[in-house]
């Protein structure tokens, strides 16, 4: 895709720039052989072209392509022809990095009027290129048809720097290539793609050369980033010098040596797309049916990962994490090695669905939240006897499977904070609701510098939790294995855990009301594992600072409680 969109900026050079044309007798094509041209680093050569149907007489072509190199993008306008042809064109570029060499075969382009083709194909081509460091990389590209080809603007995008924030000019309505494929000698590495698709490309020239950034970014050292403190700005720059409305990808496939030699991984992708890419972001990013066969003889797939309204500035800008408005995930399996457990131990696991939104932005954080987990399985028996997995195996779970949901929102004009609810079910063993207010949140605790952050959180304060827990699944497991090592009945397992809880909350909680209220509570719960209860209200609140200084009981017999349990 990005060598296409080049052969575009390459041959529009090429087409301004030609020397001594041949006219053509009647009906037959104008002719020109041998072209040289040399911009900047870059060299291109045509042996042949044909033009047919020019709208300008021999004389002013003439003149027109012997006008040198210069001002390449204010000729082109004149440039209309029914078709021209090129069987074949080679550049070479070369920098203090790299060298890049490309080739591409049979491009033709049709009804071009003042410098934009309105369709442009090519039989494909290929490219190599050589690091200073010795690595190389190759990448073919197959039949490409792009409609809608503006040559005046590729050739502004290769020619000119943008100096001030120039608006964006449509470059290419549509553009297919049928299949790609790159190869990394170094890295060992091969990546093929099926059809890529571009439309709606817009762009405009970079502040820094592609080339020149591509070297700063290679050769800086990640440990002292402050040796070119305009890089990530100049990144992103070039990132919101492009545009396109939509970009789709078929079966991209990745494959390499692993660790081990003969233990390859493999990585494919069935489709990947982008809707709306624009500054430095986009709408919408999806992956479809992602597999990956590790060297390792781990394998994970993926039936869709989706991003919504995805941002890279702030990565770019302040090293944080990128913003996006909503994430989707489904049909996750995982199968993995485990080897710190041993040989036969296997890290198993599946997620139904996974999703999750964000809305109102501070800075790079969300003020607002909601998510939901359904089905998310975890296969104890394939991890075997560990020091996660003993207790819940030899409470008879096989498998751990959950579903779960969260939400939570910043209130400016109240500065409270609300996480309402979180919900986590647990099959075969109970479900957890957990309600909680917050107060005094200023908006420092959403900054993106930690130090603020966290300075922010130590002032605020917890106003109430509200707590309730159903099921017995787990509770009732726990008492049968503990009657079973111990002997006895379940029955007087479970009125000596129920007496060992109300111990302990009294010795953390102290001997006040509260403290005998939730004790209470929770002994009757353990007694007949229904429905328990908790609702804490501080009216003042409870901050870090309080934690530290009061006791724990001391701060129980401040609050509003009430603790019951359904019997």
């Amino acid at each position: 895709m990005r060598r296409s969109i080049i052969a575009g900026v390459a041959t529009s050079l090429s087409l301004a720039s030609f020397a001594c044309p041949s006219r053509g007798a009647d009906d037959k094509p104008l002719t020109l052989d041998n072209i040289v041209i040399t911009l900047g680093a870059t060299t291109y050569r045509i042996p042949h072209i044909e033009i047919e149907g020019a709208s300008l007489p021999w004389a002013e072509l003439a003149t027109l392509f012997s006008s040198g190199d210069a001002n390449v993008a204010a000729r082109l306008p004149r440039v209309s022809a029914r078709r021209i042809a090129v069987p074949a064109m080679s550049s070479e570029s070369r920098n203090n990095s790299r060298v890049e060499r490309a080739a591409y075969r049979k491009l033709v382009f049709e009804n071009v009027v003042s410098g934009r083709a309105a369709i442009v194909r090519a039989d494909g081509g290929e490219e190599t290129i050589e690091s200073a460091k010795g690595g190389v990389q190759r990448i073919h590209w197959g039949v490409l048809e792009a409609k809608g080809v503006d040559l005046v603007e590729i050739a502004r995008l290769g020619t000119m720097r943008n100096e001030a924030d120039a608006p964006l000019k449509p470059l290419v309505d549509e553009e297919v290539v049928e299949s790609t494929r790159l190869e990394d000698a170094s890295g060992n590495i091969v990546v093929t793609t099926g059809r890529v698709k571009i439309a709606g490309v817009r762009g405009r020239a970079l502040r820094t050369p592609a080339g020149a950034l591509i070297t700063r970014f290679e050769t800086l050292n990640p440990a002292k980033p402050e040796d070119d403190p305009a890089l990530m700005r100049d990144l992103l720059d070039a990132l919101r010098s492009f545009e396109a409305a939509s970009i789709d990808v078929d079966a991209v496939v990745a494959t390499g040596k692993g660790e081990a030699a003969g233990k390859p991984f493999t990585s494919t992708i069935a489709r990947f797309g982008m809707r709306k890419v624009a500054n430095a972001g986009a709408s919408e990013m999806f992956l479809d049916d992602i597999s990956l066969a590790a060297s390792d003889g781990g394998n994970l797939s993926v039936k869709r990962f989706a991003l919504n309204d995805l941002q890279l500035a702030p990565v770019l800008q302040r090293g944080a994490y990128p913003r996006i408005a909503r994430f989707d995930m489904r049909g996750v399996a995982a199968d993995l090695p485990d080897p710190k457990s041993g040989d036969t131990s296997r890290i198993k696991f599946s997620i139904e669905n996974a999703s999750a939104t964000f809305e109102n932005f501070l800075e790079t954080t969300p003020t607002k939240f909601s998510g939901r987990i359904d089905n998310f399985s975890v296969d104890l028996a394939a991890r075997g006897e560990t020091q996660t997995t003993a207790h819940f195996l030899a409470l008879g779970y096989r498998e751990l499977a959950l579903s779960g949901l969260a939400a939570g929102e910043w209130r400016e004009k109240t500065s409270d904070a609300a996480l309402a609810p979180v919900v986590i079910d647990a099959r075969n063993m109970g479900a957890a609701r957990v309600s909680a207010l917050f107060g005094n949140v200023s908006s420092a605790a959403f900054s993106s510098s930690p130090i603020i952050s966290r300075a922010a959180t130590l002032a605020t304060s917890i106003k109430s939790v509200d707590v309730t827990l159903e099921g017995d699944g787990l509770i009732d497991r726990m008492l049968a294995l503990e009657a079973k090592e111990r002997k006895t009945s379940v029955e007087r397992a479970r009125a000596d855990y129920a007496k060992a809880a109300s111990t302990a909350i009294a010795a953390l909680g102290g001997a006040g009301a509260n403290a005998r209220r939730i004790a209470e509570a929770v002994a009757a719960y353990i007694e007949k594992p229904k429905r328990l209860h908790l609702h804490f209200v501080a009216q003042k609140g409870v901050n870090a600072l309080d934690a530290l200084l009061r006791k724990p009981g001391e701060i129980l017999e401040s609050l509003e409680v009430e603790a019951s349990a359904d019997r």
